[in-house]
């Protein structure tokens, strides 16, 4: 149970590489409250599927409140919101606003530290997003402005008493126009020899299914939201939980490929607290 508590600490502190959540989940009757900041500057933006300059800064920042409770062994609710402040430098108006807001619930369906059958943990969570009230008609939108359904399965696997695995596969279902989309996250946590420090490392990706791209005849900046919008990341990050339930995070999360998005560098920063 103690590698079961460090992973459940570690895993909660990286919001960009797990922001669909955890297999493994939280302890009976344990609340997690995190804020994560995340920020991200480039000059470069996927048109249609080439890397173009844009000819000037686009930036985000993004603050979050994150809440995880779980209400027994094998239920857990999960909730998140927050603000955002972008811009774009050709564009003198700077968007702040509310970020969308999600809540969820997770069911385990198998808990690898008690069931001794060589079975990985496995866990789904059914969530729903509610869209934000911003402009989506700028390449600097704060994001979609879609509400809808997201469902995912999480699997995860400690192989070593120093190395756990784990897997996200979700859907997401969008109104608006919005094209639906599929996330699929592979990665690997390291415990290290100092005491409450890990590292993490993941690969993801997301697919949606539109047939608008930026730049096609036609376009129109009224279709920012419906694009088709796909990546490829590389997550790197670094964890250290403090015996007193604070644990403090940061995670750097780069594109690697892409399709009518932001070709970007993201650092996030988490402090949580566990009770």
């Amino acid at each position: 149970m103690k590698k079961l508590s460090t992973l459940l600490i570690m895993l909660s502190m990286s919001a960009t590489a797990y922001s669909e959540g955890s297999p493994w989940l939280p302890a009976d009757d344990t609340t997690t409250l995190s804020l994560s900041f995340t920020s991200g500057s480039t000059e470069d933006f996927f048109i249609g599927e080439t890397s173009t300059n844009l000819g000037g800064d686009l930036e985000g920042t993004f603050v979050w409140l994150n809440a995880s409770y779980g209400y027994d062994d094998i239920w857990a609710f999960d909730a998140r919101a927050g603000y955002a402040t972008t811009q774009f430098e050709s564009n003198p108006e700077e968007q702040s606003d509310f970020a969308d807001t999600s809540i969820g619930v997770s069911y385990q369906f198998i808990n690898e530290f008690e069931a001794d059958n060589g079975l990985p943990t496995i866990s789904a969570r059914l969530g729903y997003t509610f869209g934000g009230d911003y402009e989506t008609d700028l390449i600097d939108a704060i994001g979609d402005g879609a509400s809808g359904v997201d469902l995912s399965l999480l699997l995860g696997k400690s192989v070593t008493p120093e190395l756990s695995v784990f897997s996200d596969l979700s859907y997401r279902q969008r109104n608006n126009g919005v094209a639906d989309g599929v996330k699929f996250l592979v990665g690997g946590y390291y415990t290290s020899p100092i005491p409450r420090l890990g590292f993490q490392l993941s690969v993801a990706g997301v697919r949606t299914d539109s047939d608008v791209n930026i730049g096609d005849p036609g376009f129109g900046v009224e279709q920012f939201s419906q694009t088709d919008r796909d990546s490829d990341w590389v997550i790197a990050g670094a964890n250290y939980g403090l015996e007193n339930g604070i644990g403090l995070g940061f995670s750097y999360s780069s594109v690697i490929n892409g399709k009518n998005v932001a070709d970007s560098d993201i650092a996030t920063f988490n402090l949580s607290y566990t009770f």
